[in-house]
């Protein structure tokens, strides 16, 4: 009965924040499209890519249901995840791309533990998770603890970790992870402190500096040379794509700041759209701003892709289509409440089945 209550008011409260609405970027954007970002002769590919990806992704989570919500769950995130995991490698094997799109489910549930939308938690709190996040992946012992929902997205990382360990790349991108995770966890302990009053918000260029970190491009790329990179692996592939990397991860956090900024804040925490507005702008004129800084970053991202040795052809097509979907994704509507079902149906459409 206490399992049961704990999981209900997780599923409550994460329910109540999944339902605040941003109705002015609905109306901005109204004309995007979620699969834009996917070319059109590939649609019918990713969606059954990711379709076919979903059973064993949830098979890895489904155990760990206090923080990861069902497939059908308004607040699920699972058809997402394996989607943009086929999106950005649709010539994967199914299980590279069921680890993918586990892992981002994973990174979202670690997300919403450092933004205290799943439990209720200060930035020591924040730092502490990460070092047992950073603990596991290592292979140290960790000793289990009481409080959930950390404990739920602690458990299902431990076997994601298992399987990550299992590709041949891994043990070559491990040190990489290990190091993309520790700024991550001191980003979102910086960012817990900005939203509790601890340290004043930032200007907008130091903001964008600390959210290209949390919005975790930086820590699923480091995974993912381990499982899709090239053959054979070597951690001097991350030096050569990390400015790629950088750009990237500033176009992510800046589209999902135009979507996610009525929760945040809500949240009391920043986000470039409240930013600028704080400093005068009004919504619209900060959405305009922050939609051209993103036409700007595009640019630059694909300049620095050009540049990469043919060896990383796979890498930079792969960053192109991952920040390609997510963006336009992030245009159209929100990572939540795209369920299994939808996903199925979109399968349909596409592939006249």
């Amino acid at each position: 009965m206490v399992e049961l209550l704990m999981l209900r008011t997780v599923s409550d409260s994460t329910s109540a924040y999944f339902g605040i609405r941003n109705d002015l970027a609905d109306r901005l954007l109204k004309a995007s499209h979620q699969l834009a970002g996917v070319p059109y002769q590939d649609r019918a590919a990713v969606l059954t890519a990711a379709l076919d990806a979903v059973p064993e992704a949830a098979s890895l989570l489904n155990p760990h249901t206090a923080l990861f919500a069902e497939g059908d769950s308004d607040s699920s995130r699972l058809a997402f995840s394996c989607l943009s995991a086929a999106a950005t490698f649709p010539s994967a094997a199914r299980d590279q791309i069921a680890d993918l799109g586990a892992l981002t489910a994973v990174l979202f549930g670690m997300d919403d533990i450092a933004d205290s939308i799943a439990g209720d938690w200060t930035d020591r709190d924040v730092e502490a998770f990460f070092a047992r996040v950073r603990a596991i992946l290592a292979d140290d012992p960790v000793e289990a603890g009481a409080d959930e929902p950390m404990d739920a997205a602690l458990r299902a990382w431990r076997a994601w970790c298992e399987r990550f360990r299992r590709h041949p790349g891994a043990a070559a991108h491990t040190a990489t992870l290990l190091e993309q995770l520790r700024l991550a966890g001191a980003a979102m302990a910086l960012e817990r402190r900005w939203a509790m009053g601890g340290e004043p918000w930032p200007e907008y260029a130091p903001y964008l500096a600390n959210g290209g970190l949390t919005i975790l491009y930086h820590t699923w790329w480091a995974a993912a040379l381990g499982i899709c990179g090239p053959d054979p692996a070597d951690p001097g592939h991350w030096d050569a794509v990390e400015a790629a990397i950088d750009i990237g991860a500033e176009c992510m956090r800046l589209a999902n700041d135009i979507r996610t900024f009525e929760r945040e804040k809500h949240e009391g925490k920043p986000n470039a759209v409240l930013i600028l507005e704080r400093s005068g702008m009004s919504t619209a004129a900060a959405v305009e701003r922050v939609s051209a800084h993103i036409a700007e970053l595009n640019a630059a991202f694909a300049a620095e892709l050009a540049g990469l040795p043919p060896e990383l052809a796979g890498v930079a097509e792969g960053q192109h289509r991952s920040v390609s979907f997510n963006g336009a994704w992030y245009m159209a509507r929100d990572t939540h409440a795209y369920t299994v079902r939808e996903l199925a149906g979109d399968v349909e459409r596409h592939t006249g089945g």
